[in-house]
């Protein structure tokens, strides 16, 4: 899953059951998303959670605070 446009970093990725970042919707952590400075990054993600209404979270830090970025999956 390919990401565009965002800050360089490294950030924590979750999956959640809705698109909201609060934990009640939390599944499974998935591999931390490395932006580089041209703004792309990618994560692999398992098929086996696409077409379920799934969504990713992105997180703009390890305290889980603000969201950077959702895909719905």
């Amino acid at each position: 899953m390919a990401f565009f446009g965002q800050p360089a970093g490294t950030y924590p990725v979750h999956l959640h059951s809705a698109c909201n970042g609060t934990q009640k919707f939390h599944l499974t952590v998935l591999q931390g998303l490395s932006v580089g400075g041209d703004g792309s990054g990618s994560i692999e993600v398992p098929s086996s959670y696409f077409g379920r209404g799934l969504c990713v979270i992105v997180y703009t830090n390890t305290a889980l605070s603000r969201v950077l970025t959702t895909r719905e999956i």
